[in-house]
């Protein structure tokens, strides 16, 4: 599988299922009788992120591996202050995948590249390394995150929810 294929389809389909997720939760508050932008200040643990961060870091991976493995500038992206917010940037996200060059992406997947969080440290990897081994366990820490918030507050959430591109492949048995 090329570095494309196990990224970006998979990041899209995780994103439109985290759409679901924060709709769910904003139903959710609004049944309780709660601005749903509470649930966006919500977290595990008080060393952890809230939900808004959630969702702010798993757009960023997103965008970043394609904008990386493609050798475009980095944008700096802020974590939504409301639901709307939210949405807004997984769809630009998504579109931002949407229009990803494929043929780009694989041919980073053999460059060299370099990571340099703050505090100073600096990650040297190759594209593929770095898809394979921080952009996709990256995301998928910060996506589960967000469902665990959400879940945590008592918002109604499965397998089904975060998984329902599956269902795509759902056949029923012959009768």
């Amino acid at each position: 599988m090329s570095v494309y294929e196990v990224t970006v389809p998979c990041f899209a389909q995780m994103l439109r299922a985290l759409v679901g997720f924060l709709k769910k939760g904003e139903a959710r508050a609004r049944e309780l009788g709660f601005d749903p932008k509470n649930l966006l200040q919500s977290r595990l643990a008080p060393d952890m992120y809230p939900l808004a961060n959630q969702v702010l870091f798993a757009c960023t991976q997103a965008q970043q591996a394609v904008l990386r493995l493609c050798q475009h500038p980095l944008p700096a992206l802020e974590a939504p202050v409301d639901m709307e917010q939210a949405y807004a940037l997984i769809e630009r996200t998504l579109h931002l995948l949407s229009t990803a060059d494929r043929a780009r992406i694989d041919e980073g997947a053999q460059r060299q590249l370099s990571i340099e969080p703050p505090g100073g440290m600096v990650f040297d990897m190759t594209g593929s390394e770095y898809a394979l081994h921080w952009a996709i366990p990256q995301f998928y820490f910060h996506l589960v995150t967000a469902y665990d918030i959400l879940r945590h507050n008592g918002v109604p959430l499965g397998k089904a929810d975060y998984v329902p591109h599956m269902f795509a492949y759902l056949r029923k048995p012959a009768a």
